[in-house]
Parts: C-alpha cells; structure tokens; sequence
C-alpha cells in the first residue's frame, strides 16, 4: 500500500495521499506536518455515510467524490475496505488523477486476493520386491529348492519436516552520505531554489540520519520531484529524482 501511495503522491500536482480502512487503519505519503490524521479519519467517517446517503438517493452506488476546496481539490474513492483519497492543487490533471486513482484500485483488489494454494503432492512410491519365480522345468520334482521368504516391507518413508518459514528480512539501509548527493543533484536541477526545497522537505520528513532506510530516502526524493515540477515542470522533475535514484542502487 505504502509504495502504491508513494506512486500516485509523485504525480505532478499531488500534494499528498492517504488510505482510511474501514478498520480505522491510517496509511499516508507526502502530507505536511501540519496534517492533522485524527481529523482525516473523521472526515472519512463522515463521508462513508455521505456515500451511503446519496446512493439511497440516486438508487445506484456511488464510489468516487471529488470536493473543491478553494484552491484545492480532494479526489476520494471507495475501495473494497476503505477509502483512498488524493489531495491535489488547481494544476493537476482531473483526467490523469482519475486514470491513475481507477489502476490504483484495481492493484489493491489484486494484492487483496488470496494467494493460490500449493497443489496437492503425490505420497512417496514405496519400492516393492520382485521375486522371480521358479521355472519347474530347471530342476527335478526332488530337487526343487524351497520357495524364499516373502520379501521384507521396507519402514514407511518418514514425513519431511515443515519448512520454516524466514523471519521477515530488517529494511534496506543506506549511508547518510547519500543525502549530500541528492543534494548536489537537486541544486544541480533548481539551482538557488534546490537547497530551500531540500531543507523544506528534509524538516518534513524528519529523516534518522544514524539508521537511514532506502523506502524513507525514496519517499524524500518523490516529495523532491513533486516541489521541482511545479518552478522546472515534470519532465525535468522526474529526470532529476531519476537520479537520485540511482543513488539508492
């Protein structure tokens, strides 16, 4: 979900994204500090009854709203457990948000699905032994030697051991000297503007320089390439988080 948001918060005019779960979980990318979550997820709550209100209403179900805010819009759409939510200012493309919110909820249907259970093994062959018979005409009757034992079953094949399942791999880090170089590159792209933009972005996100983890440095240079593209458009924007990115690598 986190990389979902990441990717819909880099569009150009997206000032942030946020998913409300109707268990009340809270997930959110690239919102100021001044985002307030108790309030969103009131807001939510407020809305999943204004959707179920106007669909009374209008007799079919309604699953996306979008409000103008003076200034601003906010996209919102109902999922199957929730509500995923865009914020966006004036310059943003209705049409491309629209597109990009409709793949958005097709994934999360996807990642709901139930992986597919493993088939079903076969049970060990146990190795049986043959025993040739006699021909009666290799001896006389008197000489006939007397028939073998029955051959011994071998002991059942022990079950294998349950596979162990890993512990879950601890998050990618990545040296704090990176910061230094994505701070070359955004003053490389912005010139005087880079590093304003770059101290604005690191206050927001609060960086832990001492264990930093490449998922946060990601989410540092989207906001990055958000701030760009709107002073050197983005194309350019997204030519210059490309390298940050590579960075990471």
């Amino acid at each position: 979900m986190e990389e979902l948001l990441i990717r819909l918060s880099s569009l150009p005019g997206v000032t942030g994204s946020f998913y409300v779960g109707d268990d009340s979980s809270f997930i959110s990318q690239s919102l100021s500090s001044s985002f307030v979550q108790e309030n969103a997820k009131r807001a939510v709550m407020v809305l999943a009854q204004t959707f179920e209100a106007l669909s009374q209403v209008a007799q079919f179900k309604i699953n996306r709203m979008l409000v103008n805010t003076g200034g601003s819009r906010l996209f919102i759409r109902r999922s199957d457990k929730g509500f995923l939510n865009l914020l966006t200012d004036i310059t943003a493309d209705v049409s491309v948000i629209d597109s990009a919110l409709d793949g958005a909820l097709k994934e999360m249907l996807i990642m709901a699905q139930p992986p597919a259970p493993a088939p079903a093994q076969a049970p060990p062959t146990v190795p049986q032994t043959v025993v040739a018979a006699a021909s009666a005409k290799t001896a006389p009757t008197s000489q006939i030697a007397p028939a073998p034992a029955p051959a011994t079953t071998p002991a059942a094949v022990a079950p294998a051991a349950p596979t162990q399942i890993p512990a879950p791999k601890p998050p990618a880090t990545v040296e704090a000297s990176v910061l230094e170089k994505i701070l070359a590159q955004a003053e490389e792209a912005l010139g005087e503007l880079g590093a304003t933009i770059y101290e604005n972005q690191l206050s927001d996100h609060k960086l832990n320089t001492s264990k930093l983890t490449r998922d946060s440095v990601m989410k540092f240079c989207y906001a990055l390439q958000k701030d760009a593209s709107m002073i050197i458009g983005p194309s350019a924007a997204k030519q210059m988080a490309d390298k940050m990115m590579m960075l990471l690598k």
